[in-house]
């Protein structure tokens, strides 16, 4: 049986790009005030996404959309971290504008995996060679959507009224708590997400993707709180986000796989000869399989 091909580049390289130091959160204190830690760490995944927007062009690199997909995340983690001091409405609705932005963005790279993993299957016995062009005038026009949705957007007067907006908001409260204190409830509260999640995976023999999809996502959030708020946490995690960001990787391929399988029998009817495409899905059914089984193996050793 031939191994796993490896094509994500969110799965090799998770929020590449960014670091805790790059998130300004060695800046953090626990004499801070929760409104300034805010601000700080706001900043740098917002000029992130500004600078990946104002890269967007004609032949945009792949990456300049994950990474902006990846500043846009971290900033519905840290808008999740402060809700409870937040008007909640409004910090939900923001969280859906960034989650917009990032689907708008992430729609060319999702054709560019399914490129990848249909080039990693040319060592089986049926070449999807035939496939590829359909594949990349469907990635040309993905891309055009997504210049055309993002440029319209105005991503970065979204961004500015976001931090302007959550910083009166937390300036007007009449009392915080301290900046530790915060940092481990909200920590505390991502990580019991996380068990709840990844117990309900481990208890069935077959969990399902979107098990096992909630469990990424609940892992990849309590890994940008520990590297949001290490500097004021007891002890230390540097161990736990590692660990978080292995399994963060086996999921996220899963999640390109599963991706893959649905952009290929959404778009089947226009990617010409149906004998490959029905071809194409079974090697994408069978890789899925075999890799839920992995992550399945994984998560019951983890936990």
């Amino acid at each position: 049986m031939s191994s796993l091909p490896s094509v994500s580049a969110e799965a090799e390289s998770p929020d590449a790009g960014f670091s805790p130091s790059r998130d300004r959160a060695d800046l953090i204190t626990p004499e801070m005030s929760v409104a300034d830690a805010f601000s700080l760490l706001a900043a740098a995944p917002a000029e992130e996404a500004g600078r990946r927007v104002r890269k967007l062009d004609s032949k945009a690199d792949p990456e300049v959309l994950h990474k902006l997909r990846v500043a846009l995340r971290r900033l519905r983690s840290l808008w999740w971290a402060y809700e409870p001091l937040l008007d909640r409405k409004d910090a939900k609705f923001q969280r859906g504008e960034f989650k917009s932005l990032a689907t708008a963005a992430g729609k060319t790279r999702d054709w560019d995996v399914l490129r990848d993993l249909l080039l990693a299957g040319e060592s089986m016995p049926y070449s999807f060679t035939s496939l590829l062009g359909s594949v990349d005038e469907h990635r040309a026009d993905a891309l055009a959507f997504s210049r055309t949705a993002i440029g319209n957007a105005g991503v970065e007067r979204i961004l500015e009224c976001a931090l302007v907006g959550a910083r009166d908001q937390l300036d007007s409260r009449a009392s915080s708590p301290t900046l530790a204190e915060f940092a481990e409830d909200r920590v505390g509260s991502a990580e019991k997400a996380l068990k709840k999640r990844l117990k309900r995976a481990v208890s069935h023999e077959d969990p399902g993707y979107a098990v096992l999809h909630e469990v990424r996502i609940s892992g990849k959030r309590l890994r940008y709180l520990l590297e949001f708020f290490s500097p004021v946490l007891e002890g230390n995690h540097q161990a736990t986000i590692e660990r978080l960001t292995s399994v963060q990787d086996e999921l996220g391929k899963l999640n390109d796989i599963v991706t893959s399988e649905t952009l290929l029998r959404e778009y089947s009817p226009q990617l010409g000869d149906h004998t490959v495409v029905k071809e194409a899905v079974r090697y994408l059914e069978d890789l899925k399989k075999r890799r839920m089984h992995a992550v399945q193996d994984m998560l019951n050793a983890a936990s």
